[in-house]
């Protein structure tokens, strides 16, 4: 029931046997050449083949095989909580609830696993946890369907994303559906939708309280001016970008005033002014080395190398956008990730280099157009964000 391997401790806490009582039991399934001892270390044990766990499980009751899940199950929370690492075994505690039969618990559990997954970037697994724990029928709905939205934005699923981020409206309190919104609109921008992404961002807009703190304005302003900017309406994206510099600095708040420097970033190197696009690019680069989502310092280091090209400066923007894209591989952001390899291409294309960057982004991009309900050429012209 344990599974593939077993320890010691597990065993006996899980039989429910003394250890003297498991210690004899351990060997005389050794001497019979059932079990085997794998690690003498850490006193770990595995069946000598495969067909005798099979057998073994086929011919235990079912009532017996719940009550041992549901202690498997137990025993692990114990050792999570002990170790402060219950989502490292959150997984694993979630199939036992499962196999036990108690689906209250399944959910529980298999959501704190997408969250661990998530965390570790391995955002196939997370999507899979949190579907499981939707079907277990876990009660807030709401933010699973959110978390299952931000997984999808990440590899890629921008349809995907938005009928998840639309359940989750519709389910969220209230307090939540400004955030939905906002996240909403950023998958319109990545789609090149900018109009419907302003849309958003103006009931993101409507719908914050009047206790809505200023980081959360100067974040909604940031990405509003991006998509001001995408539609070339440079003087409104000033000014969106402008106030959002004010309201990060007002709020205190790291993050808001690194997209805040981004964006004007981002406006003065197309204005032409490429000293000032650097002050912020850099700017943007120092905040974000402190921030634990990287998705900043990748387009920090993106937009930077981007003034760097500019100036001729190739092999700074070279290890630049080399760096933000080994960052990206690690989130897992596939578009962002394809955009990446493009750029580094046409750097390296730049000084008489062939690389297989371009080859990659094709592939990425590919992918992420095909699973578009309609045609989206934007979707490949991604260079900043």
């Amino acid at each position: 029931m344990i599974g593939r391997s077993f320890d010691f401790e597990i065993l006996r806490e899980v039989s429910g046997r003394t250890e003297d009582e498991t210690i004899r039991a351990i060997e005389e399934l050794m001497a019979q050449s059932l079990t085997k001892e794998i690690a003498a270390e850490n006193l770990r044990y595995d069946f000598a083949h495969e067909k005798l766990r099979e057998l073994a499980d086929a011919e235990t009751s079912a009532a017996r095989r719940c009550l041992l899940h549901r202690r498997v199950a137990e025993v692990l929370v114990n050792r999570g909580r002990a170790r402060r690492e219950i989502g490292v075994w959150a997984n694993q505690i979630a199939r036992h609830y499962q196999l036990a039969g108690e689906a209250a618990h399944a959910a529980e559990y298999f959501k704190l696993a997408g969250d661990h997954a998530r965390m570790l970037y391995a955002n196939a697994g997370a999507l899979v946890h949190y579907r499981v724990a939707l079907s277990l029928g876990h009660p807030n709905e709401a933010v699973l369907h959110e978390s299952i939205g931000d997984v999808q934005t990440l590899l890629g699923d921008y349809a995907g994303a938005l009928a998840s981020y639309a359940t989750a409206a519709t389910l969220c309190l209230p307090a939540a559906l400004a955030r939905i919104e906002h996240k909403r609109g950023n998958v319109q921008h990545r789609r090149s939708e900018y109009a419907l992404a302003m849309s958003h961002f103006q009931i993101t807009l409507h719908t914050f309280v009047e206790q809505t703190a200023p980081a959360e304005r100067a974040r909604l302003f940031a990405d509003w001016g991006l998509a001001m900017h995408a539609l070339e309406q440079e003087d409104r994206a000033q000014a969106m970008a402008s106030r959002a510099l004010t309201l990060a600095e007002t709020g205190h708040d790291v993050f808001a005033l690194a997209q805040a420097h981004n964006i004007l970033g981002i406006l003065a190197r197309h204005d032409g002014n490429l000293r000032q696009a650097r002050y912020h690019l850099e700017q943007n680069c120092t905040i974000a080395e402190s921030l634990p989502d990287p998705s900043v310092r990748i387009a920090a280091l993106n937009n930077l190398a981007l003034v760097c090209r500019d100036t001729n400066e190739i092999e700074r923007a070279i290890k630049l956008t080399e760096t933000s894209l080994a960052l990206c591989v690690t989130q897992g952001d596939r578009h962002h990730q394809a955009a990446l390899h493009n750029n580094l291409a046409d750097l390296l294309l730049g000084i008489g280099k062939d690389s297989e960057t371009m080859r990659q982004s094709v592939a990425i991009l590919a992918d992420i157009g095909a699973a578009a309900t309609t045609l989206q050429p934007e979707i490949w012209k991604l260079v900043e964000w």
